[in-house]
């Protein structure tokens, strides 16, 4: 699997090193209602973001506007801003910004939260670049309006937080794979691989490094990257990476509101896999999990019902020949071998 990115320019005037955080939640159609395309939730947060010029997301995929969702307006809800930074905070409105107030270390630490789509303009655009594309966040113009504005001289914290809503998000993070012997183990249930990057150089093409390197880019200083993967507590995961994972239980219906659609409960309630790095990630997880395959059950009930039409219908005729016992060993292994075969090819 290919690595998403992250990367920036500094300002001129720079004279500080931004700090940087990422969380990432992954929400598979597996815990959607209506079983639809998957989401990737992407939040990031940058201490002194003054000293920022322009802020790359690089995705391995080509994404549009329609499928990128500005989650800052739901954040402006304290409800939604609570469990998702999990901590109890304020939120108050200046200038048509909002900050998101909460303590921290006996310190109150203040996120002015920072929209997509903002009054002044220009601050952000979707690049495409042969099969990839770059979210770039521009920060001239916001940095330029703030400079007068006294009510967010002491924040020098900002938070960006938006969702991927992508078909493509398939066969890039993850995929669903199933053995050769399908036939003859279980038809209801299968695995699925989770292989996400952030930062992961030898699975950024060699293209993207040079350009990082010829339009001097940063790598910044990530000080953690928070990745959580949503899952049913019927589903079994086992994770590969180099880190520990913890696990837990979404609170109820607490996220439906933040989510967007009701979450699906029907396969038991759901997991929140928690994994924490620094600078750069790469996580593989293994999924096994259970489905209802109507299709292939109905194939079966068929199979059966024929198989015993047909068994019939031989004996009848083969009890007449004095060939009954070769004949039915010759059946038998025709048989075997047309389960061989569909067992193969499914």
């Amino acid at each position: 699997m290919r690595s998403f990115g992250l990367w920036y320019k500094k300002t001129d005037e720079s004279t500080k090193i931004p700090v940087f955080s990422v969380h990432i939640n992954f929400w598979s159609e597996s815990v959607k209602k209506d079983s639809g395309i998957p989401d990737l939730d992407i939040g990031i947060k940058i201490k002194e973001f003054r000293d920022v010029d322009e802020l790359i997301f690089h995705c391995p995929f080509v994404i549009y506007e329609n499928e990128v969702t500005d989650l800052v307006p739901q954040l402006c809800k304290i409800e939604n801003a609570n469990i998702v930074f999990n901590t109890d905070g304020r939120i108050h409105t200046e200038k048509s910004y909002s900050v998101y107030s909460f303590k921290k270390n006996d310190n109150e630490e203040k996120l002015l939260l920072f929209p997509l789509i903002q009054d002044i303009g220009g601050t952000y655009e979707l690049i495409k670049k042969d099969d990839k594309t770059d979210i770039v966040f521009n920060f001239p113009k916001f940095n330029e309006y703030l400079k007068d504005k006294s009510e967010f001289a002491e924040i020098d914290k900002i938070y960006i937080r938006f969702r991927i809503s992508s078909a493509e998000l398939k066969n890039n993070i993850y995929f669903d794979c199933e053995p050769s012997n399908k036939s003859f183990e279980s038809a209801f249930s299968g695995t699925r691989i989770f292989d996400f990057k952030v930062n992961e150089k030898r699975n950024l093409d060699s293209k993207t490094i040079t350009n990082i390197e010829m339009e001097k880019y940063l790598f910044p200083r990530i000080d953690n990257i928070h990745l959580l993967v949503m899952e049913p507590s019927s589903y079994d995961v086992e994770s590969f990476a180099n880190k520990q994972m913890t696990c837990r239980e979404l609170e109820g219906h607490l996220w439906d509101d933040y989510f967007g659609s009701d979450i699906n409960y029907s396969k038991g309630r759901i997991l929140a896999y928690h994994w924490k790095f620094e600078n750069e990630c790469s996580c593989l997880v293994k999924v096994t999990y259970s489905k209802t395959n109507f299709v292939t059950l109905i194939a079966y009930i068929i199979v059966v019902l024929a198989l015993g039409v047909l068994s019939s219908t031989i004996v009848s005729i083969a009890q007449c020949c004095k060939y009954f016992p070769y004949t039915s060993i010759g059946i038998g292994c025709v048989l075997f071998a047309i389960g061989l075969i569909l067992g193969r090819k499914k």
